[in-house]
């Protein structure tokens, strides 16, 4: 019995040592696909929205600049994002509505996604 006992802690301990080494290591190579476009504000974006969430939602969203504005009101109102300084929120805007508009492509679209309406929303699994 104390074997047993013995044996199910070393398994714990190689589990959380396991997470701690490579769920970074996972994360960061995940992430290295939800880079955002560069261009002024990204920064902004990086700092302000990357916080509560990944990049992911930010690039698989396309929307015009009045919805992406709505957007950040609905998280101000109901998620906990903070108050934006009226600069600040303005140059998100302009970079989400120029980078993230409706017009603008995903940079991992394929010709068979743009075919197949299958495809037409591709969520990436949270790595978490």
């Amino acid at each position: 019995m104390l074997n047993a006992n013995v044996s199910r802690k070393r398994r714990a301990s190689l589990a959380i040592a396991f997470c701690l080494t490579f769920v970074p290591i996972l994360q960061a190579v995940a992430n290295e696909n939800e880079i955002l476009a560069p261009g002024k504000g990204r920064e902004l974006v990086q700092e302000n929205c990357t916080v509560c969430h990944s990049a992911a939602i930010i690039l698989q969203n396309h929307m015009t600049r009045a919805a992406w504005d709505k957007t950040i009101t609905w998280m101000q109102q109901k998620q906990g994002l903070w108050e934006l300084e009226t600069s600040v929120r303005k140059t998100i805007l302009d970079y989400l509505s120029q980078q993230q508009g409706v017009n603008q492509k995903p940079a991992n679209e394929t010709a068979d996604a743009q075919k197949n309406p299958m495809y037409e929303f591709d969520y990436r699994p949270n790595p978490l």
